[in-house]
């Protein structure tokens, strides 16, 4: 398996999956290529890996489609790269979490990320070739693909989470948590007790980090634990120098520093997962930089929120990770699950069953709403026969068509939750509650022998 991020991109480039472009300039053209590239090439997206970037020193670099293809996702998990269909991609990545052993990280005293350790009025943010992602942005997003790395202070638990974070200038940014995040929770424990809150944030990392990183995982379930159960062996990490906290020691850059309560301001707006520019412009927690780490020749990690995108490693997780659960509440017969990336990988997801017994349909609608996979900021819940692909959205809208009556096979949950970045949660309301739709598009139990045979 691949030890780093660098290793990542030597086998990328091995099986033809990656392309370098020189010159390309962090404010109009990085982004739009990157958005080509996917709009063009769909599933067969390569890694982007952009140097010589105008304006910044010789050896700053920026990866872009680092996980937005499956063949992208089954290197990282060190899985084949080809797979008839999605849905075998995500058996293979539920298989895998099914018989995972966590394995925690080892502390080391060094590694290649302290070959550039720069504080105090060394920092510089700006050296680093952050792009623009788009003309309405509020500004330089320098946190996109990153890990944003925080510690419980009650129990010590560490938690990685995947939060935007806006350039505000050489020593500080933006640090955008959506209401209920861990990272939220964690950073509310502090500044409830009057503290500032210690942060480290990788900004350019081993994507097997990421997949976690940008996922649900249970609350007190470490990331770093899941990715060394991935891995085999242990990640390897390094107490930062100012907030102590762990950091992957083969990452490429990792800041460190403190949010403080009070301390805000405007952030955003930024294209976001939801096709929209989620959230506007508000005012929201200052990062404030102690100590810029990083390897020569840098690697930025970069994410486009693309709403044109055909395939999101987030849907892929969140599919096996809400499979996961429904069998965890001892729901059988769970052969499929899908979590639309047009749908932001959350507001759209199908499941499908073989059904064993009377109200089974409904009992997985109501437990995939609520579980905590399931329940950010769902919109629509839809249970289909295992003769439906969940990944195929043709054959879901047959089943809907043909197999729901909607006066008596939709249910509705309200005010469950959902974010800021949702478009139909107002920001005046400050209430971001959302409905969900539960559809039971499976042939009627009773029905299973007598229902029409379908057509080839």
């Amino acid at each position: 398996m691949h030890e780093d991020l660098r290793d990542w991109i030597a086998k990328a480039e091995s099986n033809g999956k990656l392309v370098r472009i020189s010159g390309a300039h962090w404010e109009k053209e990085i982004a739009a290529l990157a958005e080509l590239f996917c709009y063009k090439k769909k599933f067969d997206t390569p890694a982007l890996l952009f140097d010589q970037i105008p304006g910044h020193g010789s050896g700053y670099r920026i990866l872009f489609h680092e996980l937005i293809t499956p063949w992208a996702v089954a290197l990282t998990m060190n899985f084949p790269l080809e797979y008839e269909s999605l849905m075998d991609l995500v058996k293979a990545v539920h298989q895998k979490f099914e018989n995972l052993t966590t394995i925690p990280p080892m502390q080391v005293a060094t590694g290649p990320i302290m070959e550039n350790v720069l504080q105090g009025k060394d920092i510089d943010l700006l050296k680093f070739p952050v792009p623009l992602f788009s003309e309405f942005d509020g500004g330089r997003y320098i946190g996109t693909s990153d890990c944003v790395i925080m510690k419980d202070p009650d129990t010590g638990w560490v938690n990685l989470g995947s939060y935007r974070m806006q350039l505000h200038d050489e020593q500080s940014t933006g640090l955008y948590i959506s209401p209920g995040k861990h990272g939220y929770l964690i950073r509310q424990k502090y500044f409830e007790r009057g503290l500032p809150c210690p942060v480290a944030v990788c900004l350019g990392q081993d994507p097997l980090l990421s997949l976690f990183a940008g996922n649900e995982v249970p609350y007190g379930t470490g990331e770093f634990d899941l990715a060394g159960g991935v891995r085999g062996r242990p990640i390897e990490v390094i107490a930062a120098p100012e907030t102590g906290l762990p950091i992957p020691a083969r990452a490429e850059i990792v800041i460190e520093g403190y949010c403080t309560p009070g301390d805000k301001k405007p952030e955003g707006p930024f294209p976001e997962w939801t096709g929209y520019y989620g959230s506007s412009s508000r005012e929201e927690p200052v990062f404030r930089v102690k100590t810029v780490m990083h390897r020569h020749d840098p690697i930025l990690t970069a994410r486009h929120e693309l709403r044109s995108k055909s395939f999101d490693f987030r849907s892929l997780m969140r599919s096996a990770l809400l499979w996961k659960e429904l069998e965890r509440a001892g729901i059988p017969e769970i052969k499929g699950v899908w979590r639309y990336e047009q749908a932001g990988s959350r507001f759209f997801n199908v499941i499908s069953i073989k059904q064993r017994y009377y109200g089974h349909p409904r009992q997985v609608l109501h437990v995939a709403a609520q579980t905590a996979a399931g329940a950010y900021a769902g919109r629509w819940v839809v249970v289909v026969d295992d003769d439906i692909d969940p990944a195929n959205i043709d054959e879901v809208l047959w089943a809907m068509g043909t197999r729901c009556q909607p006066a008596t096979d939709i249910e509705f949950i309200n005010r469950s939750r959902s974010t800021p970045l949702d478009p139909l949660c107002f920001d005046k309301s400050k209430n971001y509650y959302t409905s969900l739709a539960l559809v039971d598009a499976c042939i009627p139990y009773e029905e299973r022998e007598s229902f029409p045979r379908a057509t080839g």
